[in-house]
């Protein structure tokens, strides 16, 4: 994906949060006149360009630019340059990221529209459940369209804290995403979902602690520890039945001890990151770290 990471982000199925729609910022850039796009709609926002095959589809993007932008100034005390979010199944991550490049953006993003994200998810979800109902998939397919408007914010996350303090890292396939532990980076992006999703993960994170839950590691092991979706992890998880779509996002279904560490993951990030910010006198704890 963009920004200059060879990895691509995933999403893994079921472990998403609910959504909390953010409102559309006014357009405050200019679309490029090019002869290739991106996608056949560009909305300008202030913090970047935004396209994807659809208007309301590129105002969803557009949105998430923005709102991602203002929250990741709260939680980290810096300004970002403006970025691209691109929601789109065919357009490569390395063509964003020199389309970025030409437009003079700090950082890309890829991410799926919510249409490439269902034919995409009932696929792997066929894939590795071969005898599940039609109303447990439709189940699943109906909470998962009802997210889409939070996840490309969590996906930003990840590009905006890449743009903002790690510009110069080279991709490396043995990291998840920066040089940065993962427990941090992977809390840059759930600090940018809405409040619904972080309070859907703190919840998951107090019942699995009040069950004693072996899927909590202990505070030393989990602040240094790998994150449970490495590139090796995913290559796995694909050859069981995952999909990666040209743009490089990668969709999978993780079941057993192995999807509740990774979901644990993302919901010890967020608990830490929060005790973090509401114990120091600095608000911009995270930056400084």
């Amino acid at each position: 994906m963009g920004y200059g990471r060879a990895v691509s982000r995933c999403l893994v199925v079921p472990m998403l949060a609910a959504a909390l729609p953010a409102a559309f910022a006014a357009d405050a850039r200019t679309c490029p006149d090019v002869s290739q796009p991106p996608a056949a709609v560009c909305l300008a926002a202030t913090h970047g360009l935004a396209y994807a095959d659809s208007q309301d589809d590129a105002r969803l993007a557009a949105s998430a630019l923005d709102t991602a932008a203002v929250q990741f100034g709260q939680v980290f005390g810096r300004d970002l340059p403006p970025g691209l979010l691109v929601l789109s199944s065919t357009f490569s991550a390395g063509d964003a990221r020199q389309f970025a490049r030409d437009q003079g953006l700090a950082f890309s993003q890829s991410w799926l529209s919510p249409a490439d994200k269902r034919a995409q998810v009932e696929t792997v979800m066929r894939r590795a459940m071969p005898d599940a109902d039609a109303a447990r998939i439709e189940g699943v397919l109906s909470q998962i369209a009802a997210q889409h408007a939070h996840t490309p914010r969590h996906a930003l996350g990840h590009a905006q804290y890449h743009a903002a303090f790690w510009p110069a890292a080279p991709p490396s396939p043995d990291v998840y995403g920066t040089p940065a532990p993962d427990w941090l980076d992977e809390a840059s992006a759930v600090l940018m979902e809405g409040s619904e999703g972080r309070a859907a993960r703190e919840r998951h994170f107090f019942e699995a602690w009040r069950q004693s839950s072996p899927a909590i590691r202990p505070l030393a092991e989990f602040l240094a520890m790998a994150h449970p979706v490495t590139a090796q992890q995913r290559a796995l998880m694909q050859a069981q039945g995952g999909t990666q779509t040209a743009s490089g996002v990668q969709v999978m279904m993780q079941r057993g001890p192995g999807g509740d560490a990774s979901g644990m993951f993302y919901s010890q990030s967020l608990l830490f990151a929060d005790f973090l910010i509401d114990a120091s006198p600095d608000p911009h704890i995270l930056g400084g770290i």
